[in-house]
């Protein structure tokens, strides 16, 4: 009987240590694989994968996406990473940048980059003249980039008027000299 209880509270010794929950050694990111992917709107799409070490996503683990600038790195965005071990996040079509890197956990304890190259602008837009102007609004010269005769007396009377001031209040103290 003794012998009984004794086997039965080692058993139940072993089946308590085997139920406790233990740190999963490959919980922690070991590696992490960034991707890019344009899409038609000329934006790119970043997707980091974070996997441990046995090759299983990671979830909730805290990334950052950062770009290379002349002045060093910019945090462009930082989230946590899904069920599925990815962290997305979308570059936007003016942003300019050749290098990105992603980092994973705490302290940035995985990192990984990849080069864009330079991407290209979108080609620029040209004003339209007046003779597009002109059937646009009633008042073209309000919106035309090119200088018409209101603008020009308006802006000289302005000028005009501040020029008007100084020469008063010259002409003022001039007077209040000359009469001592």
């Amino acid at each position: 009987m003794r012998r009984l209880r004794s086997l039965l509270f080692c058993g139940l010794f072993v089946v308590a240590l085997a139920a406790m929950p233990t740190r999963v050694e490959g919980a922690e990111p070991a590696r992490v694989v960034l991707q890019t992917q344009s899409a038609p709107d000329g934006s790119a799409r970043l997707t980091a994968t974070v996997v441990d070490s046995r090759g299983a996503p990671v979830a909730e683990s805290p990334v950052t996406f950062k770009a290379r600038t002349t002045f060093g790195w910019l945090t462009l965005a930082e989230t946590t990473t899904g069920a599925d071990g990815k962290a997305r996040t979308i570059l936007a079509v003016a942003t300019v940048v050749e290098e990105i890197a992603v980092e994973v956990g705490g302290e940035g304890t995985v990192r990984a980059a990849i080069l864009l190259g330079a991407r290209r602008t979108s080609a620029p837009r040209i004003r339209p003249g007046w003779d597009v102007l002109r059937g646009v609004s009633p008042q073209p010269g309000f919106i035309s980039p090119y200088l018409v005769p209101l603008q020009v007396i308006l802006f000289g009377m302005i000028l005009g008027g501040i020029w008007a001031t100084y020469g008063y209040v010259a002409w003022f103290l001039l007077r209040i000299r000359g009469a001592r």
